[in-house]
């Protein structure tokens, strides 16, 4: 294992094991890490901040891994992750908060209303974009983007349960978290295991040899839109539309897409394998 592995490593099991001990063990749901005066750093900050490192820590180790240009990705990385998060602030508010469409202020500042499945889709519209302009293989770089989303998404959900934004219906399952003095489903805490585990589950598929290109966009969004879909039945401040809520109609196309990668990437193993059988 790589030293860079090795401490990504201790530093995600550090934050999980002090988010689950501050809230199961120390029965201390919130609190501010910095406080001055009237302004307060709380741990999301800190995790968003993380999220986005390690997803491009990952990005570039399987670029390094598989042979991938990572010079020429490097340089379109900031605009994915920066445009990517600006459309999703627009996505949350026009599905979430359509009463702040109008203030400039609020479509101004995107350090909150934060929408997952906008910074899916406005990533990887600008991810598309920025390959084909550098002449890059979409759907072998849109692998190491998403494993790279993929991991880095743990810190996120972590960010997400370190401050409850996404509370659920109240339960009095194993766990349920304490929120506002009820014990609730924390979709942020379900989510951190979920991303965890594909995380786990891509990088073991990985392991031997390099995946037939769009196989890890098509694991990934294959796996993580129907449980997201089934989460969300358990949020309770979401607004809903004929019945589901926008991360559910989001989820849809997200699953309809991961069918679609499933079949390119069977299509491209089938050319690889010719490509390796011919003299």
């Amino acid at each position: 294992m790589k030293r860079g592995d090795l401490l990504w490593g201790l530093g995600l099991a550090a934050v999980i094991a002090w988010l689950v001990t501050r809230n199961f063990f120390l029965a201390q749901p919130e609190f501010p890490l910095l406080r001055w005066g009237p302004l307060q750093l709380t741990s999301f900050g800190p995790l968003v901040a993380l999220d986005l490192l390690f997803a491009f820590y990952l990005v570039r180790r399987w670029c390094l891994r598989f042979d991938l240009d990572w010079e020429a990705l490097a340089g379109g990385l900031v605009w994915i992750a920066g445009l990517g998060l600006y459309i999703s602030h627009l996505v949350s508010i026009a599905f979430y908060f359509p009463e702040e469409l109008t203030d400039l202020v609020a479509l101004l500042d995107f350090r909150t209303r934060i929408s997952s499945f906008g910074g899916i889709y406005g990533g990887a519209l600008v991810a598309i974009l920025y390959l084909r302009r550098q002449g890059l293989e979409v759907w072998r770089y849109a692998d190491a983007l998403a494993y790279g989303f993929v991991g880095g998404y743990v810190f996120g959900r972590a960010g997400c349960f370190s401050v409850h934004d996404h509370p659920g219906r109240a339960t009095d399952f194993l766990l349920g978290v304490e929120i506002g003095g009820v014990r609730r489903h924390d979709l942020g805490f379900y989510e951190m295991w979920l991303m965890l585990a594909l995380l786990l589950a891509i990088t073991w598929l990985a392991r031997r040899r390099r995946p037939a290109a769009g196989t890890v966009v098509a694991f990934a969004a294959t796996l993580y839109a129907p449980v997201r879909f089934l989460f969300d039945f358990l949020r309770i401040e979401d607004p809903t539309y004929a019945g589901l809520t926008p991360g559910q109609w989001m989820a849809i196309p997200l699953f309809l897409i991961g069918l679609w990668a499933w079949r390119r990437a069977a299509a491209n193993r089938r050319a690889e394998g010719r490509a390796q059988a011919m003299p």
